[in-house]
């Protein structure tokens, strides 16, 4: 998949395109690290399987409940087969979706017995198959020519070859070295690995995450918060002692936390930055869906939406277009409720965004 461009971050950065909370001004570093861990870590973790899938990362596709694989954008409805149980009803007797630790269990101190091992705020609904091969595997940009498998979609939803459309929705794997998840799940990960080192460093291992903690950070800011991040920390919440995971209520904590060297005044050129889009207005949308593209400096740029099958629904924005923010609207009156897909080509850089047309 494209190297991400590396970015330093403004406060005013693309997370700002949410509704923010500063934690602790002024901390920064071994000090905020110690208040994030005093003020959100849980004092237990009462959720389990059932309510992953039944309750934080439930959703809805054409009528029909059910959970996406947040790897490969598979959505496996409940059908109550083999079993009305959630877990079981999504799992599928292993032909469908398992959790993801996203920092893996075996990385873990205590593995299957550390504390974390069962923090919400670090499990995601994957393809079994997907999970499996990912396994213990640190997060990494991976080129395409690197790239040894890439997934997408139901069965079968991996390839050897590199995708020739939609390539921004595809995860990948260089076997045996790194894991690279699609574009929109990247933001996802980085705030789940740094929750995690944040809440329970006794649990945590430097040699293991230390490599990855630049990636993630530029992760953090090319993917940003949204109104869904946001809503499901909620949900995590309430059976996790009401503690939500402070990262995504805060966009400044990885680079506070994390880089505390590295200010304002740090900050590249304008020329130097990358454009962003941002969701804007109601989401899920049901007259429209609306996106901000902002654009650091001239580009020629094609925006497109897609359905979950990759189909080209419509063709937001065609043309040169100057620097600034431009408005990106797509109309809901012709399309059915489902899961779409935002891709804009500005220039050189390729962003995408997934929107949710309500019933």
């Amino acid at each position: 998949m494209r190297l991400l461009l590396a970015l330093v971050v403004l406060l005013a950065g693309p997370a700002a395109a949410q509704t923010q909370t500063v934690l602790f001004p002024g901390q920064t570093g071994s000090q905020l690290l110690a208040s994030i861990r005093a003020q959100y870590r849980p004092a237990s973790l009462n959720g389990d399987n059932d309510d992953l899938y039944a309750t934080i990362d439930r959703a809805t596709l054409n009528g029909q409940a059910g959970v996406f694989c947040v790897y490969t954008g598979w959505f496996v409805p409940f059908d109550n087969n083999p079993s009305s149980d959630p877990s079981q009803d999504i799992f599928n007797n292993g032909a469908g979706l398992n959790q993801e630790h996203t920092w893996p269990q075996a990385q873990l101190n205590g593995g299957g017995s550390a504390i974390s091992e069962s923090d919400l705020h670090n499990l995601f609904p994957t393809q079994v198959g997907v999970n499996s091969d990912r396994g213990n595997l640190p997060f990494a940009n991976i080129t395409d020519a690197q790239a040894t498998r890439w997934y997408r979609g139901g069965p079968p939803y991996n390839q050897t070859s590199v995708p020739t459309t939609l390539i921004d929705e595809y995860s990948e794997i260089r076997s045996g070295l790194s894991f690279e998840p699609r574009e929109d799940h990247k933001g996802n990960v980085a705030r789940a690995m740094f929750y995690i080192e944040a809440i329970y460093p006794e649990e945590t291992g430097e040699a293991w995450f230390t490599p990855q903690l630049r990636t993630l950070y530029d992760w953090h800011y090319a993917d940003p918060i949204t109104a869904a991040d946001q809503g499901r920390s909620t949900r995590v919440a309430a059976f996790q002692s009401g503690k939500e995971n402070p990262f995504v209520l805060d966009s400044t904590l990885a680079r506070r936390a994390f880089f505390p060297g590295l200010l304002v005044a740090d900050a590249p050129a304008p020329s130097a930055a990358v454009p962003t889009l941002a969701l804007a207005g109601a989401h899920p949308f049901r007259d429209a869906a609306r996106l901000t593209l902002t654009l650091p400096e001239a580009a020629e740029v094609r925006a497109e939406a897609f359905d979950a099958l990759g189909r080209r629904v419509d063709v937001l924005l065609d043309g040169a277009r100057g620097a600034g923010v431009h408005d990106l609207v797509l109309a809901g009156d012709a399309l059915a409720p489902g899961v779409y897909v935002v891709r804009v080509a500005a220039g050189a850089a390729v962003l995408t965004r997934r929107v949710v047309r309500a019933e």
